[in-house]
């Protein structure tokens, strides 16, 4: 019964880890590219010498670590107090599989600050991207019949269902005559899904970044 109500907590508190990296990525790295432009201060900083890749991946890592320490000051506070012995062999599973969804929205955060022209475009597609766009294309697949696999919300699920034993697998829900299929992330496809979208959107943010004039 303990173990049952440890696990229950952890997932609880496990939910709002994805809110966390796209509340980091947003505040961290939405910004952090399209500002040098919007409030001209790239005069002062491309001059240098000083590579535009060298910029871009200080910025990314500052932000990394900054939303990476947040998440892992959650999981130390959030998650330990409630982790029974069968929760805290999953707890690091969990916490590396947040770290590689941070990572892979940040990067997208970042592609977005390259493109856009304004802070404030870029911080709004960047949070309604992930909290509302991709979690309605994930929703309508229950009804719908197909399996959001490539969506990286989607996929962020498995830093939650990692917790429960044995890991959820997909099934058919009837209710009120509507046919309704919950579907769960495969964790291998979805660690693939998500490290795709780290690595495209990773290297789509430097090269516009280092084509972008002032």
């Amino acid at each position: 019964m303990l173990g049952f109500l440890g696990t229950g907590s952890a997932v609880s508190a496990s939910i709002a880890v994805p809110i966390l990296s796209v509340l980091g990525a947003t505040f961290f790295g939405a910004d952090a590219i399209v500002s040098e432009y919007e409030s001209k201060t790239g005069y002062f900083l491309f001059p240098n010498p000083i590579r535009k890749t060298a910029i871009f991946l200080g910025k990314f890592v500052a932000s990394g670590l900054v939303s990476a320490g947040t998440i892992g000051l959650f999981y130390l506070i959030g998650l330990c107090p409630c982790a029974s012995s069968m929760v805290a062999s999953h707890t690091g599973l969990s916490f590396a599989y947040s770290l590689v969804y941070l990572f892979a929205v940040l990067a997208v955060a970042y592609l977005f600050s390259a493109i856009m022209r304004s802070s404030v475009y870029s911080l709004v597609l960047t949070f309604f991207t992930f909290f509302l766009i991709l979690p309605i294309v994930d929703a309508v697949g229950s009804v719908a019949e197909f399996k959001p696999w490539l969506s990286i919300t989607f996929a962020s699920l498995i830093s939650q269902h990692i917790f429960q034993n044995p890991y959820p697998t997909d099934k058919v829900l009837n209710s009120t005559g509507v046919s309704l299929v919950a579907y769960y992330p495969d964790v291998r496809l979805s660690i693939a899904v998500m490290a795709a979208y780290f690595i495209v959107a990773f290297l789509l943010a430097i090269v516009l970044f280092r084509r972008r004039e002032m």
